[in-house]
């Protein structure tokens, strides 16, 4: 029943089980909510422009739905995702994010694994665009989000990739 009301909040054509893959029809069978919105709060990018180091971005990440709330930063010392090493995890494991500040509106790709309590091998990625707004000197920007709280979307929901 979460699963096909995912599938219908998100626009994605709920099919038959005999066509779903394999491991998207065992999810209907368990109880878990699957992935649907999330909330990033306290958006912040600092950049220093003599230290790379010290570079930084942060926030605070919910799920209201699966009851996930995290904290996530990227600095010099964070080490990717050992599954999509373009993303960085979160603290809580099962939540990884990407930012993209080169996209005319920049995006923040949130990917979140499905049911993981049941060994699920699916991921909900979704997206927000944080507005922000940055005080910039000589030496450092801060960036942060103009709103204080960003509301996303999951608009995927697929098997997790495998490793390389």
């Amino acid at each position: 029943m979460h699963y096909t009301m995912l599938l219908s909040l998100l626009g994605l054509p709920i099919v038959s089980k005999a066509s779903t893959h394999p491991a998207l029809s065992s999810l209907q069978a368990r109880e878990c909510y699957l992935p649907a919105n999330f909330t990033v709060t306290n958006f912040t990018i600092y950049t220093d422009f003599v230290d790379p180091s010290k570079n930084l971005t942060s926030f605070w990440y919910s799920d209201e739905r699966t009851g996930i709330d995290t904290f996530c930063s990227q600095n010099s010392t964070s080490k990717p995702d050992t599954i999509n090493t373009n993303s960085w995890p979160c603290d809580d494991s099962v939540v990884a994010f990407i930012y993209d500040a080169t996209e005319p509106i920049p995006e923040l790709c949130m990917i979140e694994r499905a049911c993981p309590a049941s060994g699920s091998n699916i991921e909900a990625t979704g997206y927000a665009q944080p507005n922000v707004t940055c005080t910039n000197t000589t030496s450092e920007s801060k960036c942060i989000s103009k709103q204080s709280s960003i509301t996303g979307q999951f608009v995927s929901l697929e098997p997790v990739p495998p490793t390389s």
